[in-house]
């Protein structure tokens, strides 16, 4: 519309200087008056024309404006209808699909539940298959087992009644064994027998001599000594190393039953004192030199007895101050041995001479 306005203006105004330019051709000589006038009617006309074309305009855009408002108005109620329309589709559609998915989840949950049953109904029967079987091995195993345990304990019992039956056996046997101790000479000759076993383990019969006679009287009777090992030297003359059997047991056993330390201390003092009483009379009747070594050897067949003399110290006393040595069955083998290598390096000793008596001999042969 305001396009048309324009136009019209456009147009009108073209008009008007089209006619002012005619008309001033026309009379040239005419005055500015006249002009003016000329001017003043075409700008009435020319503003008269524009406050029409103006009202024109005015009314044209309103019924425009009307008619538009009118159209808008339509398309939004339609588009509105349109929309309520939709939307209520849209709300039946959603009402239909809540229902559908409800049965859905329904038939799903029973669905669920009733599988759940189903697995729970199979896990007890397999459950109770289990605990069956658990029972029938855990009855068997227990059955077995106190079988087992049932016959060692019975076994046990046997061998405890077995052991027992021996037990009392072996307390006869220490109950004989005490007996024959009581006595002094079978009490010796079995010290001299368990020296006698050693002896001949480890030396040589050529080596050692039995009940030999020292060449020493006491009291008008001569002394013989139980062993007396030969020791040999670089003269043809042989020297003898006395060893002699003691074992004071009624001392020992006092000292082994003893009930406190009064008790104890006692039967030490007497055992001490009885060693000692021994080693003295080995020294006077069996330490002969030069026929004999200028030390001799009391032999105490038990491990114990040793042990109590070596703790109580008599036994370096009577090495320092009587010349005895007191030994034990361990220590006793130890010292056989020791002096079985002597007798090889000696007898090493004489081969080597005789092989050189014959290499001189040889040497002035030839």
């Amino acid at each position: 519309m305001i396009q048309y306005v324009t136009l019209a203006l456009s147009a009108l105004s073209l008009a008007i200087c089209v006619a002012i330019m005619l008309k001033l051709k026309k009379g040239t000589t005419g005055t500015d008056v006249d002009h003016a006038e000329i001017v003043k009617g075409a700008t009435d006309v020319l503003r008269d024309e524009i406050a029409r074309e103006g009202r024109t305009g005015r009314e044209t855009s309103a019924l425009q404006i009307n008619q538009l408002t009118s159209s808008v108005a339509g398309s939004l109620k339609v588009q509105q209808d349109g929309i309520e329309k939709s939307l209520k589709q849209l709300e039946t559609q959603m009402a239909n699909l809540t229902a559908g998915l409800s049965q859905s989840l329904d038939k799903i949950r029973e669905e669920n539940r009733r599988s759940l049953l189903d697995v729970r109904a199979d896990n007890e029967r397999q459950l109770e298959k289990i605990r069956q079987t658990v029972d029938e091995k855990l009855n068997s195993t227990l059955t077995e087992r106190f079988n087992q345990s049932f016959k060692q304990v019975q076994e046990r019992l046997d061998a405890i009644t077995k052991g027992f039956g021996e037990m009392q056996t072996l307390t006869s046997g220490i109950g004989d064994l005490k007996k024959i101790l009581t006595n002094v000479k079978t009490r010796g000759m079995w010290g001299e027998v368990s020296l006698e076993n050693l002896l001949s383990q480890i030396l040589t019969p050529e080596q050692y001599r039995k009940q030999m006679p020292v060449g020493k009287t006491v009291g008008g009777e001569k002394q013989v000594v139980d062993f007396a090992i030969c020791l040999p030297g670089k003269s043809s003359d042989k020297v003898y190393l006395p060893i002699d059997s003691k074992f004071p047991v009624e001392d020992y056993q006092r000292l082994v039953e003893a009930k406190d330390a009064a008790e104890q201390d006692a039967a030490r003092k007497a055992l001490v004192a009885r060693l000692k009483q021994e080693a003295q009379s080995i020294k006077q009747k069996y330490i002969v030199p030069p026929l004999t070594t200028d030390f001799a050897v009391m032999y105490l067949p038990t491990e114990g007895l040793f042990a109590e003399a070596v703790q109580s110290g008599v036994a370096d006393e009577l090495q320092t101050k009587l010349r005895v040595v007191v030994c034990g069955p361990t220590t006793v083998t130890a010292l056989l041995n020791s002096l079985q290598m002597g007798f090889r390096t000696v007898a090493i000793e004489k081969r080597s001479s005789e092989i050189w008596a014959l290499f001189v001999k040889f040497k002035k042969d030839f």
